[in-house]
């Protein structure tokens, strides 16, 4: 099993459901000194998607996964790993059992391009549904034009 740490669309239950069914949410965790940004223009969501960049002060607030290989195959090729929209990482976030070495998907696009109303509502939705604090909530809910 590999531990995968979702910041973006991916923390939507019924999204991952579809996506990589039978993966197990193991609750929130936080990547602290990063910052949520968006970029590049996914034609799927009509505006920007979520990455994370180093901001010393900043923190993540995220969902970690308990996935299998075929989970983190359907990933790849969602993320478009093949083709280098996204590249496959691993970085330590915090978690209730501690720090987890955790698979992570950065963005290789750094123009930045504002995320559609439907995109940060996907982003909600997940946070709220594993119960990431609310101040974090917040902040995304501010993100909305």
């Amino acid at each position: 099993m590999t531990h995968y740490f979702a910041y973006g669309s991916n923390m939507d239950p019924k999204q991952m459901a579809s996506r990589c069914p039978g993966a197990v949410a193991l609750g929130c965790a936080r990547l602290p000194g990063y910052q949520l940004a968006f970029v590049w223009d996914s034609p799927g969501w009509g505006g920007g998607v979520a990455t994370v960049i180093p901001s010393s002060r900043r923190e993540v607030w995220g969902v970690l996964w308990d996935l299998t290989d075929e989970h983190v195959e359907a990933l790849d090729r969602y993320e478009g790993v093949a083709i280098g929209a996204y590249t496959r990482e691993h970085l330590y976030v915090e978690a209730d059992e501690g720090l987890v070495n955790s698979l992570i998907y950065l963005a290789t696009d750094i123009r930045e391009k504002p995320p559609s109303g439907r995109y940060v509502d996907a982003l909600i939705r997940g946070a709220q549904a594993h119960s990431l604090p609310a101040d974090y909530v917040e902040q995304l809910r501010g993100l909305r034009l």
